[in-house]
């Protein structure tokens, strides 16, 4: 490897066009201005009083952030892993709140944005970085402006419009387990005034786990499973009508044929202790027609995701004026094991339609706007039982926010947002005599109010109050006659943050901050109910606390050093004796001699509990060095990440479902030439290291994070 970069170094002459792009390139990284629209217009991110996590094209390449789970170490109090026993699921968790249930009519709680379009599902959800402009992680309820589902935060993907430009950028990667990547992107320019931009993307690699079966199962062990093969296509066409007036329309299409990522038994009770080996539990013996862990081979899944939007924007008499109008569509098939065998159907579809009208003005900046959103879902799975469902949700915003400067100083913000929001949903257990056929309501008004104060020009303290909302549905599942595809109700969250943005030392470090105070009414939970079986219910009242720390400090015009902090305390504050069975499993776990049907014995037990996927602690440190080398340029990158131990069931119980998440490296070099190629070498997990996120409570089922991968990066821009 070193002697090839040695000769395509020696042959590298300079290009001044591409010279002044590099130079563009190396400022960016250093420490200057970001801009955000966490507030729906374009701002500099030290201006916004809001908690969010930016990261422009050049950082998420530094960063080695490849697709949404990438943002596990960059953003403070956010747990991120995919889904049980899926391939593309994302299970997304900020401050605490978050949503792991990605089957049948159950929505997400930290929605996610791409191109201002939501997307309604988890599943297919792990979007990868393909042609991203930037990837904004707003934090808190985001409920005035965004609305549906954005109780815990807000992750927005804005991709690369088309330029005025005739350009174009081709890159693989080549790298262990058989990593094979291609991507390609062609930018036209079409007219003075019209471009069209194309892109591609084929990603595949082998899978690290060997599924190993016994006895009758002998003869299917399965190599390479949890395999990736993904094609992605993107197109887009964007039109200046006049100066006031452009036309954005994109459309996309991802095959995503990757393998579910397949349980593991736990170190400790597993033969080898090594989780990317599968067998089965000592002194199992796989049977003719076996599914226990170890002898179940028939992981699988086939998604394709397709989606258009069209954008407008103008100027109505001196308004800013914004129009959103999008269609998505998701096909699932997936054969997997949750404890046992389990499989699933998706169809969806999904209609959206949003405008904005707003201003920015001297002393007032304001915006309105309306939002329309329809979803049809389909599901047929089979977990111990054949279930069907079929789900429709219809809703209807009406939104607005202000700031008004009361002073050159100090601003007051107000926002509301009125839903209303129609859920019709049928469901019925293949086998057994049980359906339901139910529809629901929801009106909420969700509010935000705020102050924030300019000390001078490097420092801006805020305070701000807001509440969000995640629409109630049903528990996708039917196993007894009083476990009927029950209704779960809303959840409310009402929340306080005050925060600090600063750059100090002539702008050489910035340091931003916010605390949190969350009290949470209604929180869903998805769990196994003395008598009901796996199902979902209400939890009367949590509170969460935090403390969330980002910084970077520019030590030279070439060193950069950055990293960023969350610090978590969730618990239980009320509940009722039900409630508290179904998150202690009946008691499983408490202290000897608690009485599950003694309501203080076992409450007292489940407030003792810790929320599920909400470590006290997680942290980052990362170094970016830059320097000219040979006509171009050298960037070093790396980070470290620490984490503490969290549960990723809400029993807390058994003891392999505490997730003991080790000291994680990654680190990156890069070569960018003058003449617009690049070569760059790279690792994540460096140390090797075994570890996971999700568990299930049988079978002591648990599901491998990555291990160490490394490989290089090819470019050419040009």
């Amino acid at each position: 490897m070193s002697a090839s970069l040695a000769v395509l170094l020696s042959g590298a002459s300079l290009l001044p066009a591409v010279a002044q792009e590099t130079e563009a390139d190396e400022a960016d990284r250093r420490l200057g201005a970001i801009t955000v629209t966490a507030q729906r217009v374009e701002e500099n991110l030290q201006d916004v009083p809001v908690a969010v996590t930016a990261l422009d094209t050049a950082m998420l390449e530094d960063k080695q952030v490849g697709d949404l789970l990438d943002l596990q170490s960059v953003v403070p109090n956010i747990n991120m892993a995919t889904n049980t026993g899926t391939a593309n699921a994302a299970r997304i968790f900020l401050r605490g709140v978050g949503e792991d249930e990605s089957r049948g009519a159950v929505d997400q709680a930290v929605g996610i944005y791409v191109d201002g379009v939501y997307v309604g599902r988890s599943v297919g959800s792990l979007f990868d970085v393909v042609d991203l402009a930037s990837i904004e992680v707003l934090r808190g309820p985001q409920g005035t402006l965004y609305g549906r589902n954005t109780i815990g935060g807000a992750v927005k993907l804005t991709s690369i419009k088309p330029q005025f430009e005739n350009s174009g950028e081709v890159r693989t990667t080549v790298g262990n387990n058989g990593r094979f990547d291609a991507r390609g992107t062609a930018n036209v320019q079409l007219g003075e005034n019209s471009a069209f931009r194309l892109t591609g993307l084929l990603r595949e690699r082998d899978g690290f786990h060997d599924v190993i079966p016994n006895g009758a199962n002998a003869s299917e062990r399965r190599d390479d499973v949890g395999s990736t093969h993904i094609m992605a296509l993107r197109g887009s066409f964007y039109t200046e009508f006049s100066p006031e007036w452009s036309l954005l329309v994109a459309a996309d299409q991802t095959i995503d044929r990757s393998d579910p990522i397949p349980d593991s038994v736990a170190p400790g009770a597993d033969a080898d202790d090594d989780i990317f080996t599968i067998e089965p539990i000592p002194g199992t013996v796989c049977t003719p027609g076996s599914t226990a862990i170890g002898c179940f081979t028939g992981y699988d899944q086939r998604s394709k995701s397709a989606g258009v939007s069209a954008t407008i924007k103008g100027d109505i008499a001196g308004l800013d004026f914004t129009s959103i109008s999008a269609y998505r569509s998701l096909e699932d098939n997936l054969v997997t094991r949750i404890g046992s065998p389990y499989s699933q159907q998706t169809d969806q579809s999904q209609i959206s339609q949003e405008f904005t009208l707003g201003s920015s003005g001297d002393v007032l900046d304001w915006l309105i706007g309306g939002f329309y959103f329809n979803e049809d879902l389909s599901m047929d799975s089979v977990f111990i039982f054949p279930h069907e469902i079929d789900a429709e949700t219809e809703s209807y915003a009406l939104f607005g926010q202000g700031t008004y400067s009361v002073t050159d100083a100090l601003s007051l913000t107000g926002g509301v947002r009125f839903t209303t929001e129609t859920k019709d949903f049928s469901g019925a257990n293949g086998v057994l005599p049980f359906s339901r056929t139910d529809s629901a309501d929801y009106d909420n008004v969700s509010y935000t109010i705020g102050a924030d104060y300019r000390f001078n020009d490097a420092m801006l303290g805020y305070a701000k109050y807001s509440t969000g909302f995640k629409s109630g549905g049903w528990s996708p599942d039917a196993f007894s006659a009083t476990a009927v595809f029950l209704r779960v109700d809303e959840e409310t969250l009402d929340s306080f943050e005050v925060g600090l943005k600063t750059d100090l030392f002539d702008d050489k470090v910035r340091i931003n901050t916010a605390a949190f105070f969350n009290k949470y009414e209604g929180l869903q939970i998805g769990a196994t109910v003395p008598g009901l079986g796996f199902t979902r219910f209400n939890v009367d009242e949590t509170e969460i606390m935090g403390l969330e720390v980002e910084g970077i400090w520019q030590v030279t015009d070439n060193f950069q050093l950055n990293g960023n902090l969350g610090l978590l305390d969730a618990e239980y504050t009320d509940m009722t004796g039900d409630q508290a069975r179904g998150l202690t499993n009946n008691g499983a776990g408490c202290p000897a001699g608690t009485v599950a049907a003694d309501n203080a014995q076992v409450i007292a037990c489940a407030l003792g509990l810790s929320l599920k996927n909400a470590p006290e602690y997680k942290a980052t440190l990362g170094a970016l060095y830059t320097m000219s080398f040979y006509d171009g340029e050298l960037i070093f990158s790396g980070d470290v990440s620490f984490e503490d131990d969290s549960w990723s069931l809400v029993a807390n119980n058994p003891a392999h479902a505490l997730s003991e998440i080790p000291t994680l490296m990654n680190a990156r070099v890069k070569y960018e030439s003058a003449q617009g190629w690049s070569l760059a070498v790279w690792g994540k997990n460096l140390s090797d290291e075994e570890y996971y996120r999700a568990t299930t409570a049988g079978s002591f089922s648990t599901y491998a994070s990555e291990p160490i991968t490394y490989g290089i990066d090819l470019g050419w821009k040009f």
